[in-house]
């Protein structure tokens, strides 16, 4: 029983210096109409501000159009270019009529320049017309959970009907994000667009933040228009952790994007934003993840963190106290009443890769990150209501 005692006690240091380790900085400000910040692996929110209000998205709609560009089978097939797409008003990665080019070189220099006329080319190239591509688009917003978006293009320039949020923009970026073509693409500062004939066109990028040496930064999409201001989605990745941001409206946006993303990697346990994909010790893994669930449900204004660090503390003063034996320590635990509206669940994953610590000595620990959440949380604002967008 000693040995399981001292497992314990051992677990719950782990799980102390861990979160020691995770200190967050202080809340960043922006002067963003709308701004949201997000985990890419889970879309876990880390912080906002009236991230759920309807903007317009300016040319940050691209991220929705290099999407359904990749996923359209069509890369490697000549861009259809139009009237219509070379009439389209600046900015443009100036296509004229005749040119070939492929839809994959096209699409790398839209995304590099913000070319609309490349978007509408983009558009009539994969479904036909910017109506049914718009479509195709409004489909793939829902499938993906972005519920408060709707496009009527695939630029982004205003129009009555076309909006997104800055949540709903980060969960599109996190989406496009795994796809290894698209964070090639979005990465890239400068690039010599390949036309079918042999002749290159340099383009260099406009999004500054590429540019910055923030460290990790590899994208995403900047965005203008006189309705929706300075835009950008702005993303880095340290480690095996990407995090997104996104700013609507933001005239210090290539300030704020790196303030914002050094708060977001704050969160992490240092070993989880290093260059390596395995972690010997698993049991440091699962505390790890002990610890981001704590972060999860305290990252709107990490206001109780002081109050769980506490917490995690007395909990173990207290165990250090106790001489019951461990199965006899797990029930008590597990018999506290727990409001349901402040209840913290562990993810089930949790426990899955534990392979050389005690069962019985580990769920202590996650029991432990349960019932040590008892501050009553508030429910989220309900979003503005959608009707006086819909055209």
């Amino acid at each position: 029983m000693c040995l399981k005692k001292i497992a314990i006690i051992f677990s719950l240091c782990l799980l102390i210096c861990n979160i020691a380790l995770a200190k967050t900085l202080p809340n960043p400000d922006t002067s963003a109409v709308s701004a949201c910040l997000i985990d890419a692996d889970d879309n876990g929110v880390l912080y906002g501000k009236d991230e759920d209000k309807i903007m317009h998205p300016a040319s940050t709609t691209k991220i929705m159009t290099a999407i359904l560009a990749l996923e359209s089978g069509k890369l490697d097939e000549p861009l259809v270019i139009t009237p219509e797409a070379v009439n389209t008003e600046p900015s443009s990665l100036g296509l004229r009529l005749g040119d070939k080019i492929t839809l994959r070189e096209a699409l790398t220099g839209m995304m590099i320049v913000s070319g609309n006329d490349a978007a509408v080319a983009v558009a009539q190239t994969v479904a036909g017309s910017v109506p049914a591509f718009a479509k195709m688009m409004n489909d793939k917003a829902k499938e993906l959970g972005a519920v408060n978006t709707h496009f009527l293009n695939p630029h982004g320039l205003t129009a009555q009907g076309h909006y997104s949020t800055a949540h709903d923009m980060a969960i599109i970026a996190s989406y496009a994000m795994k796809k290894p073509e698209f964070r090639e693409i979005v990465s890239k500062k400068a690039y010599n667009m390949k036309y079918m004939d042999g002749h290159t066109e340099y383009v260099t990028t406009t999004n500054r933040f590429l540019k910055s040496g923030f460290e990790g930064a590899n994208g995403i999409k900047t965005g203008f228009t006189n309705a929706a201001g300075d835009c950008l989605v702005a993303s880095a990745t340290r480690g095996q952790k990407t995090l997104i941001a996104v700013f609507y409206n933001d005239d210090y946006r290539w300030d704020d994007a790196p303030v914002w993303l050094e708060f977001g990697f704050s969160f992490y346990d240092p070993s989880e934003l290093q260059d390596k994909t395995v972690v010997n010790k698993q049991n440091v893994i699962k505390l790890n993840k002990i610890t981001e669930q704590r972060i999860k449900h305290s990252r709107e204004t990490n206001k109780n963190l002081a109050a769980l660090d506490a917490a995690i503390v007395n909990k173990a003063k207290s165990l250090n106290n106790k001489t019951t034996d461990v199965a006899d320590t797990t029930q008590q635990i597990k018999a506290k009443d727990v409001d349901e509206n402040t209840k913290v669940e562990v993810s089930s994953d949790v426990d899955n890769h534990i392979n050389d610590t005690s069962e019985k000595d580990i769920k202590v620990v996650a029991d432990i990150a349960i019932d040590m959440n008892t501050t009553e949380t508030t429910s989220e604002e309900l979003n503005p209501s959608l009707e006086k967008y819909v055209y």
